[in-house]
């Protein structure tokens, strides 16, 4: 009786988890790649950059088309760290996802004048929010999102590798992230580049009473501009220089968390174009930092809670929020699939600024992921259809020029190695598995039968890159394997 019940309940599980649509529950562990390159770019002030990610893989999936989610963290394209975007790397990965989370290029050029510098709300120097102009931020956008469209075709190159389909990218990113996630996915034509990324007059000489600060791979920059540094050339294609492998850097969804697009891009139609894709869009009604409409960033904490010093917000470019962007998407007659994940909250009430200062100091401002797991949840349910529309080119797991057919299981693998034929190998197969140095880690001769073959059942090594060679009479087959 026991047994039967144990046996029911399993069934029960069983059919729980296939009612579940794919990518949507967390179900598997991971794993993390920390710091790895993906380019060098110079910076606004011409300092070469080495640019990072960290990568977080399920283990246990047993997929070899794995999509990829991007993350791009939020720092108003000053400070912030791709290890700010760790909870929303983990949740995905746990759904099935190969997950990058990017550092990019920031900073901009500072104002020539600033009467009296304030404190800024990012526990930076309290004088590094004065920006030359408005063009100084949508250029530092721009080269944000060159660097993360390199880092998308960098992935791309690498889907063997990392078990990916390269038809299956989704970006989005929190804040100045988010900015940086719309602007990958909506900037697709070449008209549509920023009039303020064409060559323009050299940035002023900073004004003494500031400071240039930012962000290089998690840690604070302080620089002192002059010459040549303050030179602001043509920031060049879209798509920027970063790995330009053949690979092309289009996504098929975009996750915007609190974010926006500059002035321009709904008058220039970056909403409609041939591969507009689908899109999330989270943002509380009353963000005091990136405006839910349409206005300028950080003008509630600027004008009316700066505590009489110079507003910070001033040369800020305007920008439509989430909310504004949804609406358009609304009027358009045929948008791209996208949904709205809103949270009303009162709005600031300037003539109160006493008491509206101190309930938005209690309540971070609203720019924050309100309930971080249920937007999690939201964001995987919304992409799981389109994931699961999106074709990926069926390719081999098996290397070019391979005559035995089989087909190697689960790729990664973690303890457990099989190889699946249609027929049996005529007499024994030589069967050889080797490191990245060629070296040979392990080795059998068997005959293999029509069906599943189990190689090894427990194993000794380390996780990396392996080829498994099997050598018969029908001819040899060499497959790249990855050890979780």
């Amino acid at each position: 009786m026991q047994k039967t019940r144990t046996f029911l309940a399993l069934l029960l599980f069983a059919a729980k988890l296939s009612a579940q649509a794919p990518y949507t529950a967390k179900q598997y562990g991971y794993r993390v790649e920390k710091d790895l390159e993906y380019g060098v770019a110079p910076n606004y002030a011409g300092i070469p950059t080495s640019l990072t990610l960290d990568l977080y893989k399920p283990i246990g999936d047993n997929n070899l088309q794995r999509p990829i989610m991007v993350l791009v963290h939020g720092g108003s394209w000053l400070s912030g760290c791709k290890e700010t975007e760790a909870l929303f790397a983990v949740e995905l990965a746990q759904r099935g996802y190969v997950v990058a989370s990017v550092n990019y290029r920031k900073g901009w050029h500072k104002a020539a004048f600033v009467a009296n510098p304030g404190p800024t709300p990012n526990g930076y120097p309290s004088n590094c929010l004065y920006a030359a102009d408005s063009l100084e931020l949508i250029r530092a956008i721009y080269r944000g999102q060159q660097d993360v469209k390199g880092a998308i075709r960098w992935l791309k190159a690498r889907s063997a590798q990392d078990s990916s389909c390269n038809h299956k990218v989704i970006v989005g990113g929190q804040s100045a992230g988010a900015f940086l996630a719309l602007a990958v996915g909506l900037l697709d034509r070449p008209e549509e580049k920023p009039l303020a990324c064409f060559a323009l007059p050299d940035a002023p000489a900073p004004a003494a009473n500031v400071t240039n600060c930012y962000d290089q791979n998690c840690v604070m920059q302080l620089i002192n501009p002059t010459g040549a540094a303050l030179q602001r050339p043509d920031l060049g294609s879209l798509g920027g220089t970063l790995n330009l492998n053949g690979y092309n850097d289009n996504v098929i969804g975009v996750a915007s968390f609190f974010g926006g697009v500059p002035y321009e891009a709904l008058p220039n139609n970056w909403l409609q174009g041939p591969d507009t894709p689908a899109i999330y869009l989270y943002h509380q009604t009353c963000d005091g930092v990136v405006p839910f409409g349409y206005d300028q960033p950080m003008t509630t904490l600027s004008a009316y809670c700066n505590l009489g010093f110079t507003p910070w917000h001033t040369n800020f470019m305007h920008t439509f929020g989430n909310g504004a962007i949804a609406s358009a998407l609304q009027s358009m007659p045929d948008p791209p699939p996208f949904t709205t994940d809103f949270l009303a909250c009162d709005p600031f009430i300037p003539g109160l600024a006493l008491f509206e200062c101190a309930r938005y100091g209690n309540n971070g401002s609203y720019h924050y992921a309100h309930n971080p797991l249920d937007r999690m949840q939201k964001l995987a349910d919304f992409f799981s259809p389109i994931v699961l529309g999106t074709s990926c080119f069926t390719v081999s797991a098996q290397e070019p020029k391979t005559d035995l057919q089989a087909l190697v299981s689960p790729n990664p693998f973690v303890q457990q190695l099989s190889a699946f034929l249609d027929k049996a190998t005529e007499g024994e197969a030589s069967i050889l598995l080797s490191d990245v140095s060629g070296k040979t880690v392990w080795s059998s001769n068997r005959t293999l039968n029509a069906g599943e073959n189990i190689l090894f059942e427990q194993n000794p090594l380390p996780a990396g890159f392996y080829a498994l060679q099997i050598r018969s009479k029908a001819g040899v087959g060499v497959w790249k394997v990855v050890r979780e």
